[in-house]
């Protein structure tokens, strides 16, 4: 099962959405996550998209995230995943790293691009309250190939977000997570809200 998730990874590829996700969260051992995430596009358009998410740790400290997603009139279809690392894990006094290489693929109007890249990230949890926040910085860059001009073109993001369970659930296994992501090169920014369900 492990390596037909990992062909799958390498051999098809998702859309300019949350590249993150969950997968900076603290999971349990061997933990599955299922994810239904909402994101809204910043662009002239305000278009809207919806998609799903499945998150499993197949090795102590690798992650491997898949998704789906559809979104309204110029976004179609779109399918991929990434894998992060973690280079460094969380304690009192430091942060957790990771390295997610990951590959994307979006398709707007008549238009398809593959991405192609990797997004270092930090992560460092805190408690408000009671209630556990574990707020991540991503910079997602790499490799652009366009169908329309078979040229890649290199680009840069930042993300911004924060991860939790969910408020008010009671309930470990429900996370809740907001991202926003700044495209430097263009105007496809994004917000979107990920809910997710851990089984294991």
């Amino acid at each position: 099962m492990k390596y037909a998730l990992l062909l799958l990874l390498f051999s098809t590829s998702s859309l300019w959405a949350s590249v993150v996700g969950v997968s900076t969260h603290p999971l349990n051992d061997d933990a599955r996550v299922f994810s239904a995430e909402m994101t809204g596009y910043m662009s002239q358009r305000h278009e809207m998209g919806a998609g799903i998410r499945y998150t499993q740790e197949v090795e102590q400290d690798r992650l491997l995230d898949l998704s789906a997603s559809g979104g309204q009139e110029s976004r179609g279809l779109t399918l991929g995943g990434g894998m992060d690392f973690e280079m460094l894990s969380e304690d009192v006094n430091q942060p957790r790293v990771s390295f997610k290489p990951y590959m994307q693929y979006q398709k707007f109007d008549e238009t398809t691009s593959t991405y192609m890249g990797a997004a270092p990230t930090i992560r460092k949890g805190f408690s408000i309250n009671g209630q556990e926040v574990f707020p991540y910085l991503a910079v997602p860059t790499g490799m652009k190939l366009d169908s329309e001009t078979d040229e890649f073109v290199y680009y840069a993001s930042v993300t911004l977000g924060a991860s939790m369970p969910f408020p008010g659930a009671n309930n470990e296994r429900v996370l809740l997570s907001v991202e926003g992501n700044k495209n430097m090169g263009s105007t496809s920014d994004y917000v979107g809200c990920l809910v997710s369900w851990m089984w294991k």
